[in-house]
């Protein structure tokens, strides 16, 4: 008889800004918490709806018939949608801002159980700034020593898709448009934080 896997948890971590239409500049960094043994055939879904020549989901690139689509796809998930909002946003101080959303959003998912995050990539230089920044939470223990970090590439792990598209109507309902964030039907945790 096989030993069964020990149950774990992976979150995968995306960003957004608003600024237009909403009361005070925000930040937006989610994530979304699921049992890696059961994403493959979500990632399947979210490829099928990937729009032609897309390399991946993006939001703000998206037609409303396609959020629509992609909306069904993330909301039939069986995952956890957590998103730290920062603000107000000083635009010259966006990577402060990501860091305390981040030491925010680590020390939650460190709380659910979160075994390995990964982050989506952005410059070298950016992810080196990701990674000593994790470097410095665990020195001071604000995350668990547990908790693995890592950089991963959205054009390959479509999971890193999911809380763009939470962010995305997040953000749109932040500015007067809730009709794509009333589809979580209350299944995304929001957190606020002073910047």
């Amino acid at each position: 008889m096989p030993i069964p896997e020990e149950f774990q948890l992976h979150a995968w971590v995306d960003e957004s800004m608003r600024s237009k239409g909403v009361a005070a500049p925000m930040y937006l960094l989610g994530a979304v918490v699921a049992d890696p043994r059961r994403c493959d055939p979500a990632r399947e879904k979210l490829r099928k709806i990937l729009p032609k020549g897309a390399p991946k989901l993006h939001w703000h690139a998206m037609k409303p018939r396609e959020k629509t689509r992609a909306t069904d796809v993330v909301t039939s998930l069986d995952a956890a949608h957590l998103v730290v909002v920062g603000g107000p946003l000083d635009h010259r101080k966006q990577e402060r801002a990501r860091a305390a959303c981040m030491e925010r959003l680590l020390w939650e998912l460190g709380q659910l159980g979160v075994s390995r995050v990964f982050l989506e990539q952005r410059t070298p230089s950016l992810n080196d700034r990701d990674m000593d920044l994790v470097l410095r939470l665990r020195g001071k223990r604000s995350i668990p020593s547990s908790l693995r970090v890592e950089i991963a590439k959205p054009s390959t792990e479509p999971m890193l898709w999911v809380p763009d598209q939470v962010l995305g109507a997040m953000g749109d309902a932040a500015s007067d448009d809730g009709q794509w964030i009333a589809e979580y039907d209350g299944a995304v945790d929001r957190i606020d934080i002073g910047l």
